[in-house]
């Protein structure tokens, strides 16, 4: 078996679905009363105004602002989980004699971790707007305003200096650095993950800000941004490096292993 099959990864990835289903349904419950409780402040009686108060639409686009600024968040956590039901020693042998090619088990859990968790999410979301609606309708008399829609009309969701391919290639990379993060550490790989992100990042804005100090008192050069053509191919070529990475640590993972990598 050294060739992709359509049929095998099939195959691998309803096995994989029936694994994870029990994940799958934590996610959806979870996202669901969380989303729940936001959209008790968006119904009328709850939230103190009416339908034809000016505030109302305003309440509604914050509260959707404030859970769509969580989102990357939650969703470079979701990529940590790539191997969070490998952790026993079992199910690292029953994944290692799976009777398909790495490459296939490897998509298979990268649709999982980027597609079905996601997809669990805005299913609770919609389920939730729906259910808002419904109690807005009764209360309001037939009135009523979506999240979901709400959440598409925001102005700055997509903007000529951020199309939305931009914003995807983005959410791409950072969903392959979150994999390889998943990969990488052997216990609590999101928080490690989340820790390193967020240290290489300030680190990153910290010797930006001195670099931008010393031009300025030193040199008559000062930095600006543009809009960077490259910025696009940066995102394509950082995904397929963290993607290739965490590829090669999959493919080297062993049954027993007490370190704190997974290398």
């Amino acid at each position: 078996m050294t060739k992709f099959d359509l049929d095998r990864f099939g195959k691998v990835m309803s096995r994989l679905l029936v694994m994870c289903q029990r994940k799958i349904n934590v996610i959806f419950i979870t996202f669901l009363i969380i989303f729940l409780v936001f959209a008790m402040f968006t119904i009328p009686m709850f939230s103190g105004k009416t339908m034809d108060d000016i505030g109302y639409k305003s309440l509604v686009f914050d509260i959707v602002r404030l859970l769509r600024g969580f989102s990357p968040i939650v969703f470079f956590v979701l990529g940590t989980f790539f191997i969070q039901d490998l952790e026993g020693r079992q199910q690292r042998i029953n994944e290692l004699i799976l009777p398909a090619t790495n490459l296939e088990k490897f998509v298979a859990r990268v649709l999982l971790v980027a597609v079905i968790y996601p997809l669990a999410i805005c299913a609770s979301f919609i389920v939730a707007d729906g259910l808002q609606q419904l109690i807005s309708m009764i209360i309001a008399h037939g009135e009523r305003m979506s999240m979901v829609v709400a959440y598409f009309d925001i102005d700055t969701y997509v903007s000529v200096d951020s199309p939305l391919w931009t914003k995807a290639l983005s959410t791409l990379m950072i969903y392959s650095i979150a994999i390889y993060g998943g990969l990488l550490f052997r216990k609590l790989a999101w928080l490690k993950s989340i820790v390193i992100y967020f240290v290489v990042n300030i680190l990153f804005l910290i010797g930006f800000f001195f670099l931008k100090l010393f031009l300025y008192e030193n040199t008559d050069y000062e930095i600006v941004f543009i809009e960077n053509p490259y910025a696009s191919l940066i995102s394509i070529g950082v995904s397929l490096l963290m993607f290739w990475s965490s590829y090669k640590i999959y493919t080297r993972l062993q049954v027993i292993n007490n370190r704190w990598r997974n290398i």
